[in-house]
C-alpha cells in the first residue's frame, strides 16, 4: 500500500499550471520531528521538505486558499519522478500526489479579509460554472464546505461553538 499522510506548513505559496490531464498546483510542505539527543541532552530538530502536487478541484482550492506558512492535513501516495536537466544528466525525485487535503491554521500575518475575499470570489466563479453546467463535478456540500472555510477565516471556530450552544439553550428551553 503507498499512503502518505503529513501535517506540515507550506514553505511557499503554491504554483499552478495547467496540462493534458487539466490544472495542478504544487508546493512544498515542511513537516518537523523532535527528539531528546541521548549523548548530550539537548532537544534536536530536524525539519523534512516534501514536494506536493494536487489536481483539479484540489489545486484549484490550494490556489485559492493556501499561502506560504499555511498549516494542512494532507494525504496521498508517493511518486518517483524523472526529469533530464540542462547538462542533460538523468535527475531523480519524489512528490506526494495529494488526494486529501484539511486546511489547519491559515498563515500567520495573512489579512482574514483579503484571504475571505479571495475565496469568495472563488466560491463565486465556481458557483457560475456550475450554474452554466461547466462542472458537474462540485456538490452542494463541496460549496458549504469551501464557505466554511471563508468562514472561519473571518471569524474562527468560535461561531460554531456559540451557534450550537445556541441551538441547544434553544432545545431545552423548548
Amino acid at each position: 500500500m503507498n499512503r502518505v499522510q503529513l501535517i506540515g506548513r507550506l514553505g511557499r505559496d503554491p504554483e499552478s499550471g495547467q496540462s493534458g490531464k487539466g490544472s495542478f498546483s504544487t508546493f512544498s510542505l515542511a513537516t518537523n520531528e523532535y527528539w531528546t539527543d541521548r549523548g548530550s541532552g539537548e532537544l534536536v530538530e530536524h525539519t523534512e521538505w516534501h514536494q506536493l502536487v494536487c489536481y483539479d478541484r484540489l489545486a484549484e482550492i490550494a490556489q485559492e486558499f493556501l499561502t506560504k506558512g499555511s498549516e494542512v492535513y494532507v494525504e496521498g501516495r508517493q511518486r518517483t519522478t524523472r526529469w533530464t536537466d540542462k547538462d542533460g544528466k538523468e535527475q531523480r525525485g519524489l512528490e506526494i500526489r495529494v488526494d486529501e487535503m484539511k486546511m489547519l491554521r491559515r498563515a500567520p500575518k495573512t489579512d482574514p479579509v483579503v484571504a475571505a475575499a479571495k475565496g469568495m470570489a472563488s466560491i463565486e466563479h465556481l458557483m457560475k460554472d456550475v450554474a452554466v453546467g461547466l462542472r458537474t463535478d462540485v456538490t452542494l456540500a463541496d460549496l458549504a464546505g469551501m464557505l466554511n472555510v471563508v468562514r472561519t477565516t473571518l471569524v474562527g471556530d468560535d461561531h460554531d461553538k456559540e451557534g450550537a450552544r445556541e441551538r441547544t439553550a434553544q432545545g431545552v428551553a423548548a
